[in-house]
């Protein structure tokens, strides 16, 4: 069963009459996993609205901390067009728990990194730059897969958004060439992005492993102590009555 479904992707993506990057082409096989349900989808989806609306949240704050009026402007138009696409994505995983008679996630509370202000401008744009292009190929590669699988609502969406991560990439590398002096300055600083958001997620994954190691040694710790605690005071506890 999961060779045929190869097959079928593979055959997908031979329609599509372009080849795909390698990020694309993880992506495009990992539907396979992300969507293969309705309760996957529902969460993947809420999953994007909490990241566009801490997209949004930092470029609000972008917006507020920039010096540049027509930088300011540019960042809340972005924040604003995250904004929007948290809704939508929102929605649609409501949409997808109600029909499997689940309630809705709500509305996505996304953390706040404050980017902007640790980062400075030159690397904070950098660090969106590649958010964008990191999403962008992703989203075409699902727009294609709910095409192929009989969901245009979805497709619509990611769609829509995608029209909006073009013009994200587009703008912010032109900024991030501005901004750094040259084209190689902004790989260099590019290149600098992926050293420090791979040590981001590192640290990430390491605070969240050692919340989850510390939860299950307090749950092991009660198990081992309680029964011992009890036993002590049964052993300790004072005899009733009168005696002489």
């Amino acid at each position: 069963m999961r060779c045929r479904r190869l097959r079928g992707l593979a055959a997908d993506q031979r329609l599509f009459g372009r080849t795909m990057s390698l990020r694309g082409i993880i992506s495009w096989l990992t539907s396979l996993v992300v969507w293969r349900s309705a309760a996957h989808t529902a969460r993947k989806l809420y999953g994007f609205a909490l990241a566009e609306q801490g997209s949004a949240i930092d470029l609000s704050m972008a917006a507020q901390l920039c010096t540049d009026a027509e930088r300011a402007a540019t960042y809340l138009q972005h924040a604003m067009d995250e904004s929007r696409h948290a809704v939508m994505f929102s929605r649609r995983a409501g949409e997808f728990q109600v029909a499997r008679g689940m309630p809705s996630y709500g509305a996505p509370r996304a953390d706040v990194d404050h980017l902007f202000e640790s980062l400075g401008e030159l690397r904070f744009v950098a660090f969106v730059h590649r958010g964008e292009r990191r999403a962008r190929t992703q989203f075409n590669v699902y727009q294609r897969y709910f095409e192929t699988h009989d969901d245009a609502k979805t497709a619509a969406i990611f769609a829509r958004v995608l029209d909006d991560e073009r013009e994200h990439e587009r703008y912010t590398w032109k900024l991030l060439i501005r901004l750094s002096g040259s084209e190689a300055a902004a790989r260099r600083e590019l290149r600098r992005s992926v050293r420090w958001e791979a040590t981001r997620t590192w640290l990430r994954y390491g605070r969240a492993f050692s919340r989850r190691v510390f939860t299950v040694g307090m749950w092991l710790l009660y198990i081992v102590v309680a029964p011992l605690a009890l036993l002590v005071r049964v052993r300790t506890r004072s005899p009733t009555g009168w005696h002489p």
